[in-house]
């Protein structure tokens, strides 16, 4: 609900929440209320509403039903646990409390349904707010209503994640009060007996604003109401400060700035004793200003305004400076005093700046970035002394990458200006180029890390081979400077990758190996080199190398060990909760399974990292690899109104990302599903474009991204027959000289589909047969299957071309090849044989989720644990396993037997 201050909105939500525990009491199910209001000095400390939200429902918990096992913060909940109770190691990433917080939810929610209720989300945090949002995306997976209260400030004003929320929720915007609501109100006060006359001007005087109606009250009888204006009603209340003595006046102002305090501080604060400062809080609560509760706290924020701007700027800064001290100290005072110097300008003060540094780089370590940019610009404002002054731009820098602000860019090129310290010039260098990257720019970040690296020596170890990793990483994708890249990594020869950037540098060799006429085999190697045992995670600041070193191993033809790898990534990223590695472990066993032919599988994966591509750093490179090889997947299925739609919900701005090499493959997708569509000309405008792509970064390799063959398909089909033939010779080619077996399988049968003459289209679809049978690549065997018993049918070979057709049109059966399965349908007809029904019965009916969800069920593992291991919705595996019961025929109890014997 948004509406302007004083409007009645915490009355309302407050109404609202005692209603809903009213009828809890009267139900068996029960609905509890947990809530939380927003401070404005606690705008900046991280995942403040969060902690208000669930801190008491924590603490009021036993120990068994905290940490036992099964306890709330079992499983993937224990960050989020840690995080509200202030113990544990931080969590730093942001996308890792999210799901944990998600599932810190689903334990509270298990005795019953959930009211979250936030007042002054104005005010809220940053993080706590991309929580809220979260819960709303999710909405439908738990019983939890959110309720949010804010004030209806400027869209402008709102922060991204106020202005998200205000966007995705049902809004309710309260509107002032009516002349008869204010007679209502004023009734309700003890003035039930006012004119109408009387009425009508309170209404005008307040403007209908609650609170103002509630103040004017107090003052009828006492004062002429037209003689007033809405901003006089408070300060008439107001005016009754200056009527108390110079202590209560002190203490006022104190408590403003401190907004809520206990009285030892506050007293501190106005220089009373606790004596004195006790006596002048009675006579202000006499006057109406303050609560009546013992902690000190005005009656409401529009009074504690009042009296906030009736105090000079210089004295409320040295009120907030003064707090700040006051708070440091206090038990996590950290924060709270950060805020207040927030609320202060700076005056070169270095315990300030200290501070504000040491706050951030705790907002940092607690996954709120965006709290921790805020506390640096404001350290940098202090200012700080000249000589910390560069350090401090690269940690703004650093956190505003982090927190996906354009501003990071700017900060760092102001802070590599400044840099003399060469190992904090190469971060200053790695994290301008991390942020360069995000637009592209690849072609900016070459200079800026050589120079980084000319200022490095051996005495700085592996930082140096990190550095040059990163050079050659963005040299590889900018136009014109591939070849000065790969001969840097010639130049590196073997290495063991026994460290970090040696490890990025053999993914690098890697990725020349792949992208020229090098032999699959060479990039396979270099691969596994850079994996190791798998354990070793790359030390980069996303998943994206770990996914590289994996995908250049897929491109080789090793599926099955990709898969185990992807696997052995998944089993980590769901004891330690991280999102980024789950959805990268998803993405790239999506493509190897898409590879192999293990189509359902594929689209599992693809579906499963797109489900988090909001919340992870590069989401946008997941996006466009996922987006892509889910279209793909969904197009062999024959699904072909569901791979357009896939394609459709890829953002414009994604799809028109200028980065030379993350868009090949939604380009090749984008050709595939147009093809299929019947649009061949513009199949071959998004191909060519992938081709033209990959051709100026020197990247003219089938195993990169294979576009050939559908674009070869597409001129056979607009007739233009010569130009097929030709690039269907180019491909094989390119494909001979890479030796993959998938590949060159596709590109010997994309050859004998087009070929001049029938008998040497059949010997070459032969051979794509023989190269392709045995192979991990079944999706195309199946293909060339199908083919050559076409091809052999047309050429009167009819027997010969029944057995390959059906040899063809059962691996496509299995493989979920609905598309291609009703070819070999269709041809095994027209060369006289019989395509018999196939039908698929027990495990096998099953889809890839529905399987996955048994498998775990069958060891054991609650509905719970299942989904928290598989990062879904505890109902979706509900659902799952309900549908698997009614294709198998068994209860929970019976799927192990029946999977082990599949």
């Amino acid at each position: 609900m948004l509406g302007p201050a004083g409007v009645g909105k915490t009355s309302l939500l407050t109404s609202v929440l005692a209603e809903a525990e009213t009828e809890a009491g009267d139900s068996d199910g029960g609905v509890r209320v947990l809530r939380a209001t927003a401070g404005e000095l606690e705008a900046h400390a991280p995942y403040g509403v969060v902690r208000h939200l669930f801190g008491r429902a924590l603490a009021a918990l036993d120990p068994v039903a905290l940490d036992g096992l099964g306890g709330i913060a079992h499983g993937a909940a224990r960050a989020a646990v840690d995080l509200v109770l202030h113990r544990g190691e931080p969590v730093d990433d942001p996308s890792v409390l999210l799901n944990s917080l998600y599932w810190l939810l689903d334990g509270l929610t298990a005795d019953g349904p959930l009211v979250l209720a936030v007042d002054d989300a104005h005010w809220a945090d940053e993080a706590s707010l991309l929580f809220c949002q979260h819960v709303l995306n999710r909405a439908s997976e738990l019983p939890v209503l959110l309720v949010v209260a804010a004030r209806d400030i400027l869209p402008e004003r709102r922060s991204p994640a106020l202005a998200a929320l205000v966007a995705g929720a049902s809004r309710l915007d309260l509107a002032p009060l009516s002349v008869a609501g204010v007679r209502s109100c004023l009734a309700q006060l003890g003035h039930d007996e006012i004119s109408d006359e009387l009425a009508a001007a309170c209404a005008d005087v307040s403007g209908g604003n609650p609170f103002l109606v509630t103040a004017l009250a107090e003052l009828l009888g006492t004062t002429d109401v037209r003689s007033l204006v809405p901003r006089t009603v408070v300060d008439t209340v107001v005016q009754r400060l200056t009527a108390l003595g110079t202590a209560e006046q002190a203490l006022a102002r104190a408590v403003a700035v401190l907004e809520s305090a206990p009285l030892r501080i506050a007293a501190g604060l106005a220089e009373l004793t606790p004596e004195r400062a006790g006596a002048a809080a009675d006579q202000l609560r006499d006057a109406g200003l303050l609560a009546t509760e013992r902690r000190l706290t005005y009656r409401h924020a529009l009074l504690r305004s009042a009296v906030t701007a009736a105090t000079g700027a210089a004295t409320r800064d040295d009120l907030h400076r003064r707090a700040a001290r006051a708070l440091a100290d206090e038990p996590d005072g950290l924060h709270p005093a950060a805020g207040h110097l927030l609320e202060a300008e700076g005056v070169a003060d270095p315990w300030a700046m200290r501070l504000l540094r040491t706050a951030a780089r705790a907002a940092l370590a607690d996954g709120a970035p965006q709290a921790a940019v805020d506390l640096l610009r404001r350290a940098v404002a202090e200012p700080p002394p000249a000589a910390d002054l560069p350090g401090l731009l690269v940690e703004l820098g650093t956190a505003e990458l982090r927190a996906g602000d354009p501003a990071s860019v700017s900060t760092l090129e102001r802070a590599g200006r400044g840099v003399t310290d060469p190992v904090l010039r190469a971060q200053c260098a790695i994290g301008l180029a991390a942020a360069y990257h995000v637009g592209g720019f690849y072609e900016r970040s070459v200079p800026l890390l050589g120079d980084a690296l000319a200022g490095l020596g051996p005495e700085h170890g592996d930082l140096t081979l990190v550095v040059e990793a990163e050079l050659v990483a963005a040299a590889l994708s900018a136009p014109g400077r591939v070849d000065e890249a790969r001969d840097r990594l010639a130049r590196h020869g073997h290495l063991a990758g026994a460290t970090p950037g040696e490890r990025l540098l053999l993914i690098h060799q890697a990725s020349v190996a792949n992208a020229t006429r090098a032999p699959i085999a060479e990039a396979g190697d270099l691969a596994r080199r850079a994996i190791g045992d798998g354990a070793t995670p790359e030390q980069v600041t996303n998943p994206f190398a770990w996914t590289l070193a994996r995908l250049h191993l897929a491109c080789a033809g090793e599926y099955d060990a990709v898969a185990a790898l992807c696997a052995q990534g998944l089993d980590l990223a769901a004891r330690t909760g991280s999102v980024p590695l789950h959805a990268a472990a998803s993405v790239t066993r999506g493509w190897a399974h898409l590879w192999s032919g293990r189509i359902d599988d594929g689209g599992t994966d693809f579906a499963a990292a797109l489900r988090h591509a909001e919340v992870v750093p590069g989401g946008q490179l997941l996006r466009l690899m996922a987006s892509a090889g889910l279209a793909e997947a969904l197009l062999a299925q024959g699904r072909l109104a569901d791979a357009v739609a896939a394609l459709d919900a890829v953002p414009d701005e994604v799809a028109a990302d200028r980065n030379q090499a993350t868009g090949i493959h939604l380009l090749r997708a984008r050709g595939l599903v147009r093809a299929a569509a019947g649009d061949h000309a513009g199949a071959l405008d998004s191909l060519q474009s992938c081709g033209e792509r990959l051709a100026a970064l020197d990247m003219d390799s089938p195993t990169w991204c294979a576009w050939r063959p559908a674009a070869v398909e597409s001129l056979w089909a607009l007739g233009r027959v010569d130009e097929a033939r030709d690039l269907a010779v180019v491909e094989l080619d390119r494909a001979e000289a890479k030796a993959a077996a998938g590949i060159l399988g596709q590109a010997l049968r994309i050859a004998g589909e087009v070929a001049a003459d029938s008998d040497d289209g059949i010997a070459l679809l032969e051979r794509s047969v023989a190269v392709l049978d045995g192979s991990e690549a079944r999706l195309q065997e199946a293909r060339s299957r199908v083919a050559l018993g076409a091809a052999l049918r047309r050429a009167g070979r009819r027997v010969e071309g029944r057995e390959q057709l059906r040899r063809g049109r059962e691996l496509a059966h299995r493989l979920g090849a609905v598309a291609l399965t009703d070819r070999a349908a269709t041809e095994l007809a027209l060369a006289g044989g019989r395509a018999g029904r196939i039908e698929l019965t027990g495990v096998a009916a099953l889809t890839s989720a529905e399987r996955r969800v048994c498998a775990l069920a069958a060891t054991g593992l609650r509905n719970r644990d299942i989904a928290q291991r598989l990062f879904v919705s505890t109902k979706t595996v509900e659902v799952h396993l309900s549908r698997a019961y009614r294709k198998l025929g068994v209860g929970r109890d019976g799927l192990a037997t029946l999977l082990d014997s599949a």
